[in-house]
């Protein structure tokens, strides 16, 4: 039982992440024993805004959900979409949409690996390192802009495929960009893995063991199979917390997604662990999951090129609108991401849903700082890297209706 006179509150404003968030911690002779993460930023309306529009519209606007893994909601609406309409792309265009996801996934790593860094490097290393990661940062965004069209929200995502196949000179290019680029980030990695085991912010994560239960669909791309969508349950924040929370928290625009109503961690660590018997339990596992993956995905894309026939098609040119239901499940950056659509007569949205993987991990951003010292309990949303415009879901018209 926590002795309420040595209970603290601290409100802390979280800095470094994905968006506007406020991680309201209880601490209890310096250690967190509750916390409660509290979404800021405003409503968009995405869902409601592509109601009545054409899936063409639909698949551009989902992407300008986020400026980080815009490809990922891409391949998941484009996925839905297809599910609906009853098209299947060609050989190429399954080949080059994973490739582009799997870029995407590691500019969001590398982006993410930024926002860390102050919390492992001293002031006078940090510049340098900064430095390093924004250049391969960038050499990932230089590669996307090439296979996907644009270095964010790539236009060559289409219902049907890619849009554009690259050329036998492209893909050895690309290739052969892959090869510098994986050499520099294993040095990179190597040097931030041993600065982290000397950072005194660091060190209570790789002794804090948070291993829950994993979700995830597929070590790449994302297979609906693997799941059964109709176990997804989402609630508002206070369904979840019992509805005693902080009047702050009420305040929270975050939905939370239950599978089977149990909370699961989706992400990097459980992709790695549910296909590559990844075994990591600590918190710190969490980035070292994200650095496995940076490598693996690499190897991959080499693979999906190798594969790819610059003289065939990439996408399918007829489409039919019609009436359907459809199912785009995809592995984004963070994890489990799911697009629902239905199409009415006119082939235009009536209905159009999104579960973003944030929603899924916010209980264990809460969950997982129990314990740690409460100084350091913003190191905990920001190891799993939340992407708050993603997960902004609620809006509040009026509390007295």
């Amino acid at each position: 039982m926590v002795d309420n006179a040595l209970t603290t509150m601290q409100r802390q404003v979280l800095d470094r992440i994905g968006g506007e968030a406020v991680f309201i911690v209880f601490a209890s002779n310096g250690a967190a024993s509750d916390a409660y993460f509290v979404s800021k930023a405003p409503v968009r309306g995405f869902e409601k805004l592509v109601r009545g529009k054409n899936p063409v519209f639909v698949v551009n606007a989902v992407m300008r959900i986020c400026g980080i893994c815009h490809a990922a909601h891409g391949i998941a609406s484009t996925e839905a979409f297809e599910d609906a309409m009853g098209v299947s792309p060609p050989r190429n265009g399954r080949l080059l949409r994973e490739a582009i996801g799997l870029i995407n996934r590691i500019q969001s790593h590398l982006l993410h690996l930024t926002l860390l860094l102050p919390d492992i490097y001293p002031r006078d290393e940090l510049l340098g390192f900064t430095v390093k990661t924004i250049k391969l940062y960038n050499k990932a965004t230089e590669l996307l802009g090439i296979l996907g069209g644009a270095p964010t929200h790539p236009p060559y995502l289409v219902i049907g495929g890619v849009a554009k196949t690259p050329s036998d000179k492209v893909i050895v290019k690309i290739m052969d960009e892959l090869e510098k680029f994986n050499e520099e980030f294993v040095a990179l990695r190597e040097d931030v893995e041993r600065k982290a085991l000397e950072s005194p912010r660091i060190k209570p994560l790789l002794e804090k063991e948070y291993y829950p239960e994993m979700l995830a669909t597929h070590l790449f791309y994302g297979d609906r199979f693997n799941i059964n969508p109709s176990k997804i349950r989402v609630v508002r924040y206070e369904e979840y917390r019992g509805g005693n929370v902080p009047k702050e928290a009420e305040e929270n625009t975050s939905m939370i997604a239950l599978y089977e109503d149990r909370i699961v961690e989706v992400g990097p660590r459980a992709r790695l662990s549910i296909y590559k018997g990844f075994d990591g339990k600590t918190l710190w596992d969490l980035q070292l999951a994200r650095f496995m993956e940076v490598e693996i995905d690499v190897l991959q894309i080499n693979r999906l090129l190798e594969r790819i026939d610059p003289h065939d098609e990439s996408s399918t040119k007829l489409l039919t609108y019609r009436p359907g239901k459809g199912l785009g499940v995809y592995e984004a950056p963070r994890g489990v991401l799911i697009h629902r659509v239905e199409l009415d007569d006119n082939g235009r949205v009536s209905d159009y849903k999104i579960i973003v993987p944030t929603m899924f991990n916010i209980p264990h951003m809460e969950i997982g700082v129990k314990g740690l010292p409460s100084s350091i309990a913003d190191l905990v949303p920001r190891i799993y890297d939340p992407c708050i415009p993603c997960a902004t879901h609620v809006v509040e018209v009026d509390r007295n209706e």
